[in-house]
C-alpha cells in the first residue's frame, strides 16, 4: 500500500513538471538533488553546490581522469617561476559571454576577487590564499603566500568569471553566471531549475580534444528534484536524460528498463562522521572510539547502500597522497564499545548527554536510512540520540564553524561526504581537522605539527609525512568513517555520456544517442 502511494506521489509530481523542461532533441535535461545558494562563479568548483556551472565558467586547467594528469583549458602552458609562483600562458581569442575579452588582466581580476579575504568565499578556506597578476597581455602569474607544491592542482578548483561584470555590475555576480564556456547561463528559476543555452562564440568549437568536449545540445536544463525516487522516475518517464545520485534499488529497476540504464562509478567521496570533540562527552577518545565500534559499516554498505561503497578508516581513498594502506576500518564490536563507554562513565564522563545526529537532505542516496541505522545502533549501546535533517543553508550553519566557536554542550555529530578532487590528504586535514580549519571541530598538537611539516613537501616525502599524519588522526579517532562511495545515475538510452571520477555533469561531454 505504501509503495503504491509513493508511486502515485511520484506520478503526480512528474505531471507538475513544466512542459518546457521535458526531454527534447535539442535539450538535455538533468535532474539534480540540490539547488545552489547563488550563481557566484566560484561555486563551480563543486557540482553539488553549482549544478552545471562548468557549462558556463571554465578553469585555467582541468584534469584528464583517464591519465590523472592536469591538462590545459583556458591556459595553454605553464611553468614554475619559484616555489610560490606559477606563470601561465593563456589561450588567445577567447571571449566572455558578455562580450568582454579573456586575457591576463581579466583572469587576475576574477581570481583576486574569488580569494579576496573581505569576500570570505568558502573557496578561500578550502584551498587557501592565492593571488594573481597580469605580467603580459596573455601571461599570468599566480602566487601563494608560502611555498605550495600543489598550487597547480588547486587551479582545477578555480573557475574564471567575467571581470567586466565585477567592475560594471558587481551585484549581478550572485544571480548571473558569466564565463567563457560552451553554454551561456539563461535563467535560474528558484525551486525549479537552471537553464543554459549553447554559446555560438565558444572558443572550443571544432577542437574537441583541447576543449574536452563539444556542443551537441542547444540547451541544458538542470532540474531541482530533491527526492531520488522522483529523479529516477523522471528519466523513466522521458522527462529527463539523467537522474543524479540514485539508490541501488532504483539502479536495479532502471537496469530492467528498455528506455534507460544505470551508470555507476567510483568517486573521490567518503562518507565520514564528524564529532564535536570539544564536548564533555565526545572530548573523551574512548567515547569517540566506542561510537565507531558501535556502527556495523558492512551491514549499512551491503543493505542500505547496496554494495556501492568500500568500508574505510580514513577520509581519502588510494587516489590521494597521504592515503595509508596500513589503516583499517574501525571494526564492528558492540561489546568493546559498551566496555569503553562504561569505563568512561566510571571516570565521570557524561556518556548520557543527548547527541544530535545530523545530515544534509539529499546529500547521497540512502542518507535517510543510513542516519536512522547509525542512530539505532548507538541506541543499542544505551546512548541518547536524536536524528535531524537540514536544508543546505541550515547544514552550512552547523558545519561551517571552527571548534573554538562551538558551544561545548552542542554535542553534534554529522554524517557527511568529503570529496578529495585535489587527491591530497593535506587539504582534507585542513578542512576538517586542523586547529583553525573552517570545518574543523578537532585540534591535536601532534597532528598539527605533522600537517605543517608536510605543507612544503612534495612527492614521496610529502606522501610519507601525510600517511604519518593520517595514522595519528586515526589513532585519536579524529573522525569516524563508513566508506568510500560509488555514485549511480539513471541515464536515458537517448543519451551518450561517459561517467568519470569527478562526477561532473557537463553538457559538452554529452550527446544524443544514435
Amino acid at each position: 500500500m505504501l509503495q503504491r502511494k509513493t508511486l502515485l506521489i511520484i506520478t503526480l509530481l512528474l505531471l507538475l513538471l513544466p512542459t518546457a523542461l521535458q526531454a527534447q532533441d535539442d535539450t538535455v535535461v538533468i535532474a539534480v538533488g540540490i539547488e545552489p545558494v547563488s550563481m557566484d562563479a566560484w561555486r563551480g568548483f563543486a557540482e553539488t553546490g553549482g549544478p552545471g556551472f562548468l557549462n558556463a565558467v571554465e578553469q585555467l586547467v582541468t584534469r584528464d581522469f583517464a591519465s590523472g594528469e592536469l591538462v590545459p583549458l583556458l591556459a595553454t602552458a605553464w611553468e614554475w617561476i619559484d616555489d610560490r609562483t606559477i606563470q601561465f600562458t593563456l589561450r588567445e581569442g577567447v571571449s566572455f559571454h558578455d562580450g568582454s575579452y579573456f586575457n591576463a588582466e581579466a583572469a587576475a581580476t576574477s581570481i583576486n576577487h574569488t580569494f579576496d579575504p573581505e569576500n570570505a568565499f568558502d573557496l578561500l578556506d578550502f584551498v587557501g590564499s592565492m593571488s594573481a597578476e597580469a605580467v603580459g597581455d596573455y601571461t599570468l602569474n599566480v602566487s601563494t603566500p608560502e611555498p605550495d607544491p600543489i598550487l597547480l592542482n588547486k587551479m582545477y578548483f578555480v573557475p574564471i568569471g567575467s571581470a567586466q561584470q565585477l567592475m560594471d555590475d558587481p551585484d549581478s555576480y550572485h544571480t548571473n553566471l558569466i564565463g567563457t564556456g560552451p553554454y551561456r547561463f539563461v535563467e535560474w528559476r528558484s525551486g525549479e531549475s537552471i537553464t543554459y543555452e549553447a554559446n555560438p562564440d565558444w572558443w572550443g568549437h571544432g577542437m574537441m580534444d583541447e576543449a574536452g568536449g563539444e556542443v551537441s545540445f542547444q540547451r541544458a536544463v538542470y532540474r531541482f528534484l530533491p527526492e531520488d525516487q522522483v529523479r529516477t522516475a523522471a528519466v523513466q518517464a522521458g522527462e529527463a536524460h539523467i537522474a543524479q545520485y540514485i539508490t541501488p534499488e532504483q539502479c536495479a529497476e532502471v537496469g530492467m528498463s528498455d528506455s534507460a540504464r544505470c551508470e555507476s562509478a567510483a568517486s573521490v567521496e567518503t562518507i565520514f562522521i564528524r564529532m564535536d570533540t570539544n564536548s564533555p562527552m565526545l572530548g573523551d577518545v574512548r567515547v569517540r572510539r566506542a561510537l565507531q565500534l558501535g556502527i556495523d559499516k558492512d551491514l549499512i554498505i551491503e543493505t542500505i547502500l547496496g554494495g556501492t561503497a568500500t568500508a574505510t578508516g580514513q577520509i581519502v581513498n588510494d587516489t590521494a597522497l597521504g592515503h595509508s594502506p596500513d589503516i583499517s576500518p574501525y571494526p564492528y564490536d558492540p561489546e568493546e564499545a559498551a566496555a569503553l563507554l562504561a569505563a568512561a562513565a566510571a571516570d565521570g564522563v557524561p556518556v548520557d548527554m543527548p547527541i544530535t545526529l545530523g545530515a544534509r537532505i539529499a546529500v547521497m542516496p540512502g542518507i535517510d536510512e543510513t542516519l536512522q541505522a547509525v542512530a539505532s545502533m548507538w541506541g543499542d549501546l544505551g546512548l541518547n540520540v536524536a536524528v535531524e535533517f537540514f536544508d543546505p543553508e541550515g547544514f552550512g550553519q552547523v558545519m561551517l564553524v571552527n571548534i573554538k566557536d562551538v558551544p561545548p554542550e552542542r554535542n553534534f555529530v554529522a554524517v557527511h561526504l568529503h570529496g578529495q578532487e585535489l587527491l591530497d590528504y593535506h587539504i582534507s586535514y585542513r578542512f576538517y581537522f586542523s586547529c583553525d580549519g573552517i570545518l574543523s571541530v578537532y585540534c591535536n598538537d601532534e597532528a598539527e605539527a605533522l600537517w605543517n611539516a608536510a605543507e612544503p613537501l612534495a612527492g614521496a616525502e610529502r606522501d610519507a609525512t601525510l600517511q604519518q599524519l593520517n595514522q595519528v588522526a586515526h589513532d585519536d579517532v579524529a573522525a569516524g568513517y563508513i566508506g568510500h562511495l560509488d555514485f549511480s545515475y539513471a541515464v536515458s538510452n537517448d543519451l551518450n555520456w561517459d561517467l568519470k571520477l569527478d562526477h561532473r555533469l557537463q553538457a559538452k561531454e554529452m550527446s544524443p544517442a544514435g
